[in-house]
């Protein structure tokens, strides 16, 4: 009970400083709230892919460039991929001009790698986010992404613990369960239904359709931040929430579904508008 009530008040806690955010800022709160996680969930990342002996340059190369994606991506969306090649091409060559540096060409070509996949997974993914809530009813459509993946995040962990028995990816995440999986989808498609009676902007049924995808590629998100979790053997991503872990812990469904509710919004919103 106690790990149970360490979660609920750290999740409380994060609530109350996110509605103080959006009373006091409304949607540059959200902006706000949403940098400091890449700030943090960045730095977090980098532990995670670099080995200790990697110098501090690397490092300090590797979290400079990906937060300086997410932020040009973040406030010029229709030049995302020119940005995401190009900030990736300067690294590779950066990366091969100090080849000196590792110990054989496999090891570059690894750290290469970790590298371009922390510009994805940190840099670009976040940037949907900021783009969610520039669109026109973009507040809308932020609350409903957090709703439905956080949704789909209590429903899985719930049956699941009540009724898994299934795995459905042990190598990767042990205690998953297909049954919990399937309960997450669930939860997410009620709470559409439940967003969908406040949300008038929105129409209910590609609400609910958006719901399905968006809880399926949210859970991935949990399974992929699950194997970079494995390979660095560690628990969790950080410990900036107790219960819960690091924000790569909190945010990862979130990271994965943020383009889904993107482009579903940027189809609908042409309805709406």
């Amino acid at each position: 009970m106690k790990p149970l009530l360490t979660r609920a008040v750290s999740a409380f806690i994060a609530v109350i400083t996110i509605f103080f955010l959006y009373y006091f800022l409304e949607k540059n709160g959200f902006k706000v709230l949403i940098t400091f996680g890449v700030l943090v969930g960045s730095y977090e990342l980098m532990q995670m892919l670099m080995k200790d002996s990697d110098s501090r340059s690397n490092k300090f190369a590797f979290y400079s460039l990906l937060i300086s994606i997410y932020g040009l991506c973040s406030y010029f969306p229709g030049s995302s991929s020119i940005i995401f090649a190009f900030v990736s091409i300067v690294y590779l060559l950066f990366s091969i001009l100090i080849l000196h540096k590792f110990e054989s060409l496999d090891e570059l070509h690894t750290f290469q790698s970790k590298s371009i996949m922390g510009f994805f997974y940190m840099g670009l993914l976040p940037s949907f986010m900021i783009q969610i809530l520039d669109l026109p009813h973009g507040m809308i459509w932020f609350i409903a992404l957090l709703a439905i993946v956080f949704a789909g995040d209590i429903g899985a962990y719930l049956v699941g613990m009540n009724f898994g028995k299934n795995k459905i990816m042990p190598l990767v995440s042990p205690k998953k369960t297909v049954e919990g999986s399937i309960g997450g989808i669930l939860f997410s498609v009620v709470t559409a239904v439940v967003l969908s009676f406040f949300l008038e902007h929105i129409n209910p049924i590609a609400l609910v359709l958006l719901a399905v995808p968006t809880s399926v590629v949210a859970q991935f998100g949990d399974f992929f931040e699950s194997v970079i979790k494995r390979v660095a053997e560690v628990k969790d991503s950080g410990k900036i929430m107790p219960g819960h872990g690091g924000v790569l812990d909190r945010v990862d469904g979130v990271l994965f579904a943020a383009p889904v509710i993107l482009f579903g919004a940027s189809v609908l919103e042409k309805v709406l508008t």
